[in-house]
């Protein structure tokens, strides 16, 4: 399968930005992130979502998608990156461990139109790179 992923909006001038992946003409993925400023200056990203067509899922295309914005963080030297999950959402929860990231904190009544309503913060701290 020949897939394409296309980075929407540059790094570099960005507060949001978001990453589609195509087969053929079609989006089967993406991505979608916003920088966050910290006190002291410091930056984080926040992955706002990150989701797969049902038929194109197992394909690695997650993988894709969300290796390319750790990459895009490490070079620009983003400390962390988090987001939020569903407490049940089991294979989310999966998929982002392999990725190095750790349940921070859990939110009570965080959703309000789905069930059930808490969600764990799953956070990745990044290793800086040298320029």
């Amino acid at each position: 399968m020949d897939l394409l992923i296309h980075l929407i909006s540059f790094f570099y001038k960005m507060e949001n930005f978001y990453l589609k992946t195509y087969y053929s003409d079609i989006c089967v993925g993406s991505v979608a992130c916003r920088l966050e400023k910290k006190e002291g200056g410091a930056v984080r990203i926040y992955i706002m979502t990150l989701g797969v067509l049902a038929p194109y899922r197992g394909l690695g295309i997650g993988t894709k998608l969300l290796n390319h914005v750790l990459d895009l963080c490490t070079k620009q030297n983003i400390k962390d990156i988090y987001l939020h999950v569903q407490t049940s959402n089991e294979d989310a929860i999966n998929f982002y461990k392999k990725f190095g990231f750790e349940v921070t904190d859990t939110i009570q009544n965080y959703y309000t139109n789905i069930t059930p309503l808490d969600c764990y913060v799953l956070t990745k701290f990044l290793s800086q790179t040298k320029k």
